[in-house]
Protein backbone atom coordinates (compact mmCIF):
# COMPACT_ATOMS: atom_id res chain seq x y z
CA UNK A 1 0.00 0.00 0.00
CA UNK A 2 2.77 2.24 0.59
CA UNK A 3 4.65 1.41 -2.51
CA UNK A 4 1.20 2.20 -3.87
CA UNK A 5 0.74 5.69 -2.27
CA UNK A 6 4.30 6.98 -3.64
CA UNK A 7 3.32 5.95 -7.32
CA UNK A 8 0.00 7.74 -7.25
CA UNK A 9 1.90 10.77 -5.40
CA UNK A 10 4.63 10.58 -8.15
CA UNK A 11 2.17 10.36 -10.94
CA UNK A 12 0.03 13.64 -9.34
CA UNK A 13 3.28 15.64 -9.30
CA UNK A 14 4.05 14.82 -12.50
CA UNK A 15 0.61 15.63 -14.29
CA UNK A 16 0.89 18.90 -11.74
CA UNK A 17 4.47 19.42 -13.52
CA UNK A 18 3.41 19.63 -16.55
CA UNK A 19 0.18 21.00 -16.43
CA UNK A 20 2.40 24.16 -14.79
CA UNK A 21 4.97 24.16 -17.93
CA UNK A 22 2.08 23.83 -20.47
CA UNK A 23 1.38 27.20 -18.31
CA UNK A 24 4.00 28.90 -18.91
CA UNK A 25 4.55 28.59 -22.62
CA UNK A 26 0.47 28.90 -23.48
CA UNK A 27 -1.03 31.47 -21.61
CA UNK A 28 -4.95 31.63 -21.07
CA UNK A 29 -6.94 34.06 -22.85
CA UNK A 30 -7.69 36.05 -19.83
CA UNK A 31 -3.36 36.26 -19.40
CA UNK A 32 -3.38 37.06 -23.04
CA UNK A 33 -6.37 39.83 -22.52
CA UNK A 34 -4.60 41.72 -19.83
CA UNK A 35 -1.02 41.66 -21.50
CA UNK A 36 -2.95 43.01 -24.47
CA UNK A 37 -4.14 45.57 -22.47
CA UNK A 38 -1.01 46.60 -21.20
CA UNK A 39 0.59 46.46 -24.38
CA UNK A 40 -1.88 49.04 -25.46
CA UNK A 41 -0.72 51.57 -22.91
CA UNK A 42 2.39 51.67 -24.29
CA UNK A 43 1.47 52.03 -27.68
CA UNK A 44 -1.06 54.30 -26.60
CA UNK A 45 1.23 57.55 -27.18
CA UNK A 46 0.87 57.89 -30.95
CA UNK A 47 2.51 60.22 -32.88
CA UNK A 48 0.15 62.39 -36.20
CA UNK A 49 3.72 61.23 -38.09
CA UNK A 50 2.49 57.48 -37.55
CA UNK A 51 0.51 56.30 -40.69
CA UNK A 52 -0.63 53.16 -42.93
CA UNK A 53 -1.34 54.85 -46.01
CA UNK A 54 0.33 52.91 -48.77
CA UNK A 55 3.08 55.17 -50.80
CA UNK A 56 4.94 52.87 -52.46
CA UNK A 57 3.59 49.75 -54.35
CA UNK A 58 5.63 46.66 -55.70
CA UNK A 59 3.53 43.98 -57.29
CA UNK A 60 5.57 40.25 -59.12
CA UNK A 61 4.69 37.09 -60.35
CA UNK A 62 1.84 35.07 -61.23
CA UNK A 63 -0.04 32.06 -59.23
CA UNK A 64 2.70 30.97 -56.02
CA UNK A 65 4.88 33.23 -57.25
CA UNK A 66 2.31 35.84 -57.17
CA UNK A 67 3.70 38.82 -54.66
CA UNK A 68 2.30 42.46 -53.61
CA UNK A 69 3.23 44.48 -51.02
CA UNK A 70 2.94 48.24 -49.97
CA UNK A 71 5.28 50.64 -47.95
CA UNK A 72 4.73 53.80 -46.16
CA UNK A 73 6.53 57.18 -46.54
CA UNK A 74 8.12 56.08 -42.79
CA UNK A 75 9.06 52.33 -44.06
CA UNK A 76 6.35 49.95 -42.93
CA UNK A 77 4.88 47.20 -44.83
CA UNK A 78 1.63 47.84 -44.26
CA UNK A 79 0.00 45.66 -47.11
CA UNK A 80 1.48 41.72 -48.05
CA UNK A 81 -0.45 39.89 -50.60
CA UNK A 82 0.74 36.19 -51.42
CA UNK A 83 -0.34 34.07 -53.67
CA UNK A 84 -3.29 35.92 -54.96
CA UNK A 85 -6.02 36.59 -52.45
CA UNK A 86 -3.84 35.65 -49.39
CA UNK A 87 -3.27 38.57 -47.27
CA UNK A 88 -1.29 38.74 -43.63
CA UNK A 89 -0.79 42.24 -42.67
CA UNK A 90 -3.60 45.02 -44.00
CA UNK A 91 -6.45 43.45 -41.29
CA UNK A 92 -7.51 45.16 -38.53
CA UNK A 93 -5.28 47.20 -36.90
CA UNK A 94 -2.30 47.19 -39.56
CA UNK A 95 1.14 46.88 -37.71
CA UNK A 96 4.52 46.27 -38.98
CA UNK A 97 7.97 48.11 -38.86
CA UNK A 98 11.19 49.18 -36.96
CA UNK A 99 12.03 49.73 -33.04
CA UNK A 100 15.08 49.77 -31.05
CA UNK A 101 16.65 50.64 -27.76
CA UNK A 102 19.09 52.80 -26.20
CA UNK A 103 20.25 50.65 -23.65
CA UNK A 104 22.31 52.94 -22.42
CA UNK A 105 19.93 55.75 -21.91
CA UNK A 106 16.74 53.27 -22.10
CA UNK A 107 15.34 55.35 -24.75
CA UNK A 108 12.93 54.19 -27.18
CA UNK A 109 12.66 54.53 -30.81
CA UNK A 110 9.63 52.94 -32.92
CA UNK A 111 7.31 52.66 -35.66
CA UNK A 112 4.72 50.18 -35.25
CA UNK A 113 2.00 52.19 -38.30
CA UNK A 114 -1.48 51.16 -36.94
CA UNK A 115 0.09 50.66 -33.41
CA UNK A 116 1.73 54.34 -33.51
CA UNK A 117 5.17 55.74 -33.03
CA UNK A 118 7.84 57.11 -30.12
CA UNK A 119 6.89 60.67 -30.93
CA UNK A 120 10.97 61.50 -31.33
CA UNK A 121 11.52 60.65 -35.36
CA UNK A 122 12.30 63.76 -37.24
CA UNK A 123 10.37 63.61 -41.00
CA UNK A 124 11.43 60.22 -43.30
CA UNK A 125 13.43 61.45 -46.57
CA UNK A 126 12.85 59.28 -49.46
CA UNK A 127 17.31 58.33 -50.74
CA UNK A 128 15.97 56.34 -53.88
CA UNK A 129 12.59 54.58 -55.41
CA UNK A 130 12.14 52.34 -58.45
CA UNK A 131 9.35 49.82 -59.53
CA UNK A 132 11.82 47.27 -57.00
CA UNK A 133 12.77 49.16 -53.91
CA UNK A 134 12.54 51.94 -52.09
CA UNK A 135 15.26 53.82 -49.83
CA UNK A 136 13.96 55.52 -46.82
CA UNK A 137 16.12 57.64 -44.35
CA UNK A 138 14.71 58.84 -41.01
CA UNK A 139 16.95 60.18 -37.77
CA UNK A 140 15.99 60.49 -34.61
CA UNK A 141 15.01 63.91 -33.00
CA UNK A 142 17.84 64.16 -30.94
CA UNK A 143 19.97 63.58 -33.75
CA UNK A 144 21.73 60.80 -32.08
CA UNK A 145 20.78 58.08 -35.04
CA UNK A 146 19.79 58.07 -38.97
CA UNK A 147 18.28 54.69 -39.88
CA UNK A 148 18.14 53.57 -43.36
CA UNK A 149 15.89 50.91 -44.98
CA UNK A 150 16.43 49.49 -47.93
CA UNK A 151 12.97 47.19 -48.91
CA UNK A 152 13.43 45.47 -52.32
CA UNK A 153 11.20 43.27 -53.90
CA UNK A 154 12.45 39.75 -54.74
CA UNK A 155 10.23 38.60 -58.03
CA UNK A 156 12.02 35.29 -58.00
CA UNK A 157 11.46 33.90 -54.67
CA UNK A 158 8.37 36.03 -54.23
CA UNK A 159 9.94 37.66 -50.79
CA UNK A 160 10.27 41.40 -49.49
CA UNK A 161 13.73 42.04 -48.17
CA UNK A 162 14.35 44.48 -45.53
CA UNK A 163 17.67 45.99 -44.86
CA UNK A 164 18.01 48.09 -41.96
CA UNK A 165 21.37 50.05 -41.24
CA UNK A 166 21.52 52.23 -38.29
CA UNK A 167 24.09 54.78 -38.36
CA UNK A 168 25.42 56.58 -34.65
CA UNK A 169 26.18 59.92 -35.40
CA UNK A 170 27.87 60.97 -32.27
CA UNK A 171 31.13 60.39 -30.92
CA UNK A 172 30.15 58.30 -28.18
CA UNK A 173 29.37 54.07 -28.43
CA UNK A 174 25.99 53.14 -27.58
CA UNK A 175 24.45 49.59 -26.63
CA UNK A 176 21.01 49.26 -28.89
CA UNK A 177 18.42 46.64 -29.62
CA UNK A 178 17.29 47.26 -33.50
CA UNK A 179 14.35 44.75 -34.30
CA UNK A 180 11.69 44.30 -37.23
CA UNK A 181 8.00 43.84 -36.05
CA UNK A 182 4.80 42.25 -37.75
CA UNK A 183 1.06 42.21 -36.61
CA UNK A 184 0.02 38.77 -39.02
CA UNK A 185 -3.02 37.84 -39.73
CA UNK A 186 -2.61 35.40 -42.02
CA UNK A 187 -5.46 35.23 -45.20
CA UNK A 188 -7.24 37.96 -43.40
CA UNK A 189 -7.84 36.07 -40.02
CA UNK A 190 -6.72 37.62 -36.70
CA UNK A 191 -6.60 34.30 -34.78
CA UNK A 192 -3.81 32.44 -35.82
CA UNK A 193 -0.87 30.33 -34.66
CA UNK A 194 2.79 31.29 -33.84
CA UNK A 195 6.17 29.82 -33.21
CA UNK A 196 9.95 31.03 -33.41
CA UNK A 197 13.00 29.96 -34.08
CA UNK A 198 16.66 31.40 -33.34
CA UNK A 199 16.30 32.70 -37.11
CA UNK A 200 12.70 33.11 -38.02
CA UNK A 201 9.34 33.85 -36.26
CA UNK A 202 6.20 33.16 -38.01
CA UNK A 203 2.18 33.37 -38.24
CA UNK A 204 -0.14 30.96 -39.93
CA UNK A 205 -3.54 29.32 -40.07
CA UNK A 206 -3.77 25.68 -39.06
CA UNK A 207 -4.18 23.95 -43.06
CA UNK A 208 -3.35 27.17 -44.37
CA UNK A 209 -1.52 30.41 -45.10
CA UNK A 210 1.80 31.78 -43.34
CA UNK A 211 4.10 34.50 -43.11
CA UNK A 212 7.36 33.84 -41.73
CA UNK A 213 10.03 36.72 -41.13
CA UNK A 214 13.41 35.35 -41.40
CA UNK A 215 17.18 36.07 -40.74
CA UNK A 216 18.85 36.54 -43.53
CA UNK A 217 22.31 38.71 -42.46
CA UNK A 218 23.70 40.81 -39.46
CA UNK A 219 25.12 38.24 -36.78
CA UNK A 220 28.91 39.64 -37.26
CA UNK A 221 32.33 39.73 -35.23
CA UNK A 222 32.46 42.60 -33.40
CA UNK A 223 29.00 43.83 -35.22
CA UNK A 224 25.31 42.61 -33.58
CA UNK A 225 24.53 39.47 -32.59
CA UNK A 226 21.26 37.99 -32.92
CA UNK A 227 19.14 37.28 -30.47
CA UNK A 228 16.58 35.61 -32.61
CA UNK A 229 12.91 35.55 -34.01
CA UNK A 230 10.05 35.89 -31.50
CA UNK A 231 6.18 35.53 -31.26
CA UNK A 232 4.13 37.35 -28.89
CA UNK A 233 0.89 36.80 -27.39
CA UNK A 234 -0.56 40.42 -28.52
CA UNK A 235 -0.91 41.78 -31.76
CA UNK A 236 0.59 45.44 -30.73
CA UNK A 237 4.92 45.23 -31.21
CA UNK A 238 7.05 45.09 -28.15
CA UNK A 239 8.72 47.35 -25.93
CA UNK A 240 12.13 48.06 -27.33
CA UNK A 241 13.82 47.91 -24.06
CA UNK A 242 11.85 44.74 -22.77
CA UNK A 243 11.40 42.69 -25.75
CA UNK A 244 10.42 39.47 -23.64
CA UNK A 245 7.43 41.28 -21.81
CA UNK A 246 5.04 39.68 -23.95
CA UNK A 247 7.67 36.30 -25.67
CA UNK A 248 5.47 33.19 -25.47
CA UNK A 249 4.99 30.12 -27.93
CA UNK A 250 3.96 28.11 -29.40
CA UNK A 251 0.46 29.41 -29.89
CA UNK A 252 -2.75 28.48 -30.83
CA UNK A 253 -5.89 31.04 -31.80
CA UNK A 254 -4.32 33.79 -30.61
CA UNK A 255 -4.28 37.66 -32.06
CA UNK A 256 -0.72 37.79 -31.67
CA UNK A 257 2.67 39.37 -33.76
CA UNK A 258 5.97 38.11 -34.70
CA UNK A 259 9.24 39.86 -34.56
CA UNK A 260 13.57 39.71 -34.98
CA UNK A 261 16.14 41.41 -32.67
CA UNK A 262 19.46 42.21 -32.87
CA UNK A 263 21.35 43.29 -29.88
CA UNK A 264 24.89 45.36 -31.02
CA UNK A 265 27.53 48.06 -29.41
CA UNK A 266 27.54 51.03 -31.83
CA UNK A 267 30.39 52.18 -31.90
CA UNK A 268 31.32 56.12 -32.31
CA UNK A 269 30.55 57.36 -35.99
CA UNK A 270 29.82 53.98 -37.17
CA UNK A 271 26.68 52.03 -39.16
CA UNK A 272 25.48 48.32 -38.77
CA UNK A 273 23.33 46.46 -40.82
CA UNK A 274 20.90 43.88 -40.62
CA UNK A 275 18.80 42.27 -43.43
CA UNK A 276 15.55 39.96 -42.97
CA UNK A 277 13.12 38.57 -45.18
CA UNK A 278 8.98 38.51 -45.39
CA UNK A 279 7.69 35.54 -47.25
CA UNK A 280 4.90 33.86 -47.57
CA UNK A 281 4.48 30.14 -46.91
Amino acid sequence: MKKSAHVIALFALTVASLANAQRVRQQDPATQQAALERQQQFVGNVSPDATTTCTYTFTSGTGNKFLKYCVTKNGNIVQFESPSGQEYIAVGTIGEGYAFCDFDSETQYYDYAGYGDSGNWQAPTTASSSASSVKINRETTDGIYTLTQNIAQNASSALAQVTMTIKNNTSSSHHIGLLRYADVDASGDADNSFDYTYRTAFGYNNMGYGLQLLYVSGEVSGGPSLNGGFAQIISGGPNPCNIFDHVAGPLQNTDGSIFMQYDMELGAKKSVTVVVDYKAF
